[in-house]
């Protein structure tokens, strides 16, 4: 009898573990999947003013948007449909902000106008592996770009963000449940077709067109819902620093959307001898790279 009893004890201290063992497992799993849940987002617009620290940037970026190749946005002109559903992916290798240091950021913001305006974007996503600190300042270092030194942010948050990038041509940049892009400078070959030409950008005054393969935007929350695959694609290098902008150096700074380069455009365009885009041979490359690409 004192057997069968010990027998029976061993058998509920068994299960007891195995028990303890499957909530622990069951609790772990929980954790890890909460981690991976983005992070609070803010509902309540930010205000940002520029506190005047000096700041400079290094990198890429590339944009996507609903217009035809070439952006008419990035001659001073107004977007192809009336509407410009632009998305910047911002990887920043080096930089500074005072004395925060920027350098591993990746980030995506989307607004209206190919960037154009940034005095109000619709969404700002940080990858989570930014700290508070650097999220901070480059929104400082946004509300420096325009004339008020300020910039309000309807909605921003923080998230996992995965950017695969091959030979810095290729760009797979997903935020799970939200974005989807893929761009590649080379259009499928070895080197990149197109020339760099001057272009109306808050991160450089030049941009590459890229194939725009795909583009897809979905954030109920930011009012965020569509899918323009296809369209339009650029890239920018990016080495930029509050300097440029005291100087008034940035092509960006005399948009007034009267359909061409303005004086004042290509003043800065002739200082810098940057290349004149030349819209109807662009436009014919582009039809020529998707031509080869569906044979």
């Amino acid at each position: 009898m004192a057997d069968v009893k010990r027998i029976h004890d061993r058998s509920a201290q068994t299960f007891t573990f195995q028990c303890l063992c499957a909530a622990m497992f069951l609790l772990l799993t929980c954790a890890w999947a909460y981690a991976q849940l983005p992070a609070p987002t803010s509902r309540q617009p930010k205000m940002i003013h520029y506190d005047g620290a000096d700041w400079h940037l290094k990198g890429e970026g590339i944009v996507c948007c609903p217009c035809t190749v070439p952006c008419p946005c990035r001659t001073n002109s107004q977007p192809s449909y009336g509407h410009c559903e632009a998305t910047l992916y911002l990887r920043v290798r080096q930089g500074h902000y005072g004395s925060v240091d920027l350098s591993g950021m990746q980030l995506v913001d989307s607004g209206g106008m190919c960037a154009i305006s940034y005095q109000r974007l619709a969404a700002l996503y940080f990858d989570r592996s930014s700290t508070p600190a650097q999220q901070a300042a480059y929104m400082k270092l946004v509300a420096s770009f325009g004339s008020k030194q300020e910039a309000e942010f309807p909605y921003v948050r923080v998230t996992p963000m995965n950017a695969e990038i091959i030979g810095n041509h290729f760009f797979k940049i997903v935020i799970p449940g939200i974005l989807d892009m893929v761009v590649d400078r080379n259009w499928g070959g070895d080197d990149a077709p197109m020339p760099e030409v001057a272009a109306p950008d808050h991160f450089s005054n030049v941009i590459q067109y890229a194939q725009n393969i795909r583009y897809r935007m979905h954030d109920t929350a930011a009012n965020l819902d569509f899918d323009y695959s296809r369209r339009q694609a650029n890239y920018r290098p990016v080495d930029l620093s509050i300097q440029q902008y005291r100087s008034q150096s940035m092509l960006i700074q005399f948009v007034d959307g009267t359909g061409w380069f303005n004086p004042k455009q290509m003043a800065i365009i002739q200082s810098q001898h940057l290349k004149i885009p030349q819209v109807s041979a662009i436009r014919q490359e582009t039809l020529r790279l998707r031509d080869a690409r569906r044979h």
